[in-house]
């Protein structure tokens, strides 16, 4: 077997199974679960990113998610009303522009320090964003949040995205393809070598590397793969609110990511997939 049909066997795998899963637990609450769940991957994968790759812990991360998440439905309503013609099967990449706009103002501060002071700048910052959501309503809608309606333009081959199976597909297709993105990017040199800043920045810094600009260009690259998981929520879910830039948002990620492991690629689609599932179907049973 050669090495590229090695590589690529797995993902072929997955991409049938994400094909399949529908078809298997039928339609109602399991399509809306494996949408949540592909949601969360995304986001999950992008906070391991900083946390299992480049050793940040962030308090703070669901506000990439969030603003790209706003700035999603933002769009989405203003094709809706004809101002702006935008395909709705690229919004998330709106949210990931989004993403790493804010990667770029919020990560020049707060990766200039890793360890204590990044997580405590991180935290300080995503608290900010959370009150801003309530101060300025023009833009976050304040309580109510911003409201949508994904079902906007001419259908393309007859996919509107009002069923929620075209929906489910649509988050299984940008799962996978940030997903094998995120894999990649973790076999690059700059994927090593935050790995190498993450266990002895010093070291790095000894063979040529910044390691503070290997912080930061990961942040930004972190924060553009959670925006499209915003944007994939914003077009999910319909309404984007002060909770998608909340700290509760942030330690879901953070507990994720730590249930399915840090150490591996696959840890974080685990754990998303297990902490998407106690939340969703399990919570209704015990307050626990």
């Amino acid at each position: 077997m050669s090495a590229v049909l090695r590589r690529g066997l797995p993902w072929g795998a997955a991409a049938l199974l994400l094909a399949l899963l529908p078809l298997a637990f039928g339609q109602g609450f399991a399509l809306t679960l494996l949408s949540q769940m592909g949601i969360m991957v995304i986001f999950a994968l992008s906070y391991n990113m900083l946390l299992g790759q480049t050793g940040l812990l962030s308090f703070g991360h669901a506000v990439y998610a969030g603003l790209g998440a706003y700035f999603a439905i933002h769009t989405l309503n203003a094709v809706a009303a004809g101002t702006f013609n935008f395909p709705v099967t690229l919004l998330p990449l709106v949210g990931g522009a989004a993403g790493i706009a804010f990667g770029l103002a919020f990560g020049w501060v707060t990766t200039r320090k890793a360890g204590t002071t990044f997580a405590m700048i991180s935290l300080g910052l995503g608290e900010m964003v959370a009150a801003s959501a309530l101060m300025l309503p023009g833009f976050f809608g304040g309580e109510g949040g911003i409201t949508g309606n994904r079902v906007v333009g001419a259908p393309v081959l007859g996919i509107t995205y009002g069923p929620a199976i075209q929906v489910y597909y649509l988050i299984a297709a940008w799962t996978l393809a940030a997903a094998a993105a995120m894999y990649a990017l973790a076999r690059t040199p700059l994927g090593r070598i935050a790995n190498a800043v993450r266990d002895n920045p010093e070291r790095a810094e000894f063979i040529g590397y910044d390691a503070r600009m290997v912080r930061f260009l990961m942040m930004v690259l972190a924060s553009f793969f959670a925006g499209v998981s915003g944007g994939l929520a914003a077009i999910n879910f319909e309404i984007v609110n002060a909770e998608n830039v909340g700290i509760a948002r942030s330690g879901g990620v953070l507990l994720a990511t730590f249930i399915g492991g840090t150490g591996y690629f696959l840890g974080p689609v685990l754990g998303a997939i297990v902490y998407t599932f106690f939340v969703l179907a399990i919570s209704g049973w015990t307050k626990a």
